[in-house]
């Protein structure tokens, strides 16, 4: 995914910019993710792992793993805030290319960001599903 992202940036040098974050503290990691507007996680994945989730809750979009099976799985028909991609370089340079000449999807992206935790992963929610399942044993 670098490879692609560093691709499109050589493209479009004044469209983008990349901040790879490596070994930082998690305090430090949530400050640099509040500055993005995208995030690129998980590229072998086909729902969106905790990294996804929060950057989610913030209202970032993210490009990773969001196979249409993760949204039968939670039923859900109308939300489709990650831009998903293959595991292909080619894949996920087109899928970020396409994002960067489209800043106005941005907004609805967003949007759905956190239309999309606040459907399926509130915490209360969450917690009142455990609750059904461990009062049914």
């Amino acid at each position: 995914m670098l490879r692609a992202l560093q691709r499109v940036k050589a493209k479009y040098p004044d469209r983008m910019e990349i901040v790879k974050v490596e070994s930082v503290p998690f305090d430090v990691y949530k400050k640099q993710m509040q500055s993005a507007d995208v995030i690129i996680d998980q590229l072998y994945s086909y729902t969106p792992a905790m990294n996804a989730l929060q950057a989610m809750s913030q209202g970032l979009v993210v490009v990773g793993g969001g196979e249409p099976e993760n949204y039968a799985i939670i039923g859900e028909t109308e939300l489709r805030p990650i831009i998903n991609v293959l595991p292909d370089e080619d894949d996920c340079y087109k899928k970020i290319e396409e994002l960067v000449m489209h800043p106005e999807w941005l907004p609805r992206l967003k949007h759905e960001s956190i239309e999309y935790i606040a459907r399926h992963h509130d915490y209360v929610k969450v917690a009142r599903q455990y609750e059904k399942v461990y009062e049914s044993l």
